[in-house]
């Protein structure tokens, strides 16, 4: 089971999304930033944007926490 909160990226919000699929929980964690956080989402640049992407992917157990992911296609 993988599991991301809200509150675990820097929102006030008490969000989770939990699956069993890395890319289920990705998909429902952003989907959920882009619809409840859109503002705070239009603030960001891109390189904030990127390292939110990449925190998920290390809270996930993806990423080692190295930067070597690449989250193009995330």
């Amino acid at each position: 089971m993988k599991i991301v909160k809200c509150s675990d990226l820097g929102f006030k919000c008490n969000f989770m999304a939990a699956g069993n699929e890395l890319e289920e929980v990705e998909k429902d964690i952003f989907d959920h930033i882009e619809k409840e956080h859109k503002e705070e989402l239009d603030k960001m640049s891109e390189d904030d944007i990127d390292h939110l992407k990449h925190r998920v992917s290390t809270l996930l157990g993806r990423s080692c926490g190295c930067g070597a992911l690449h989250t193009d296609d995330l």
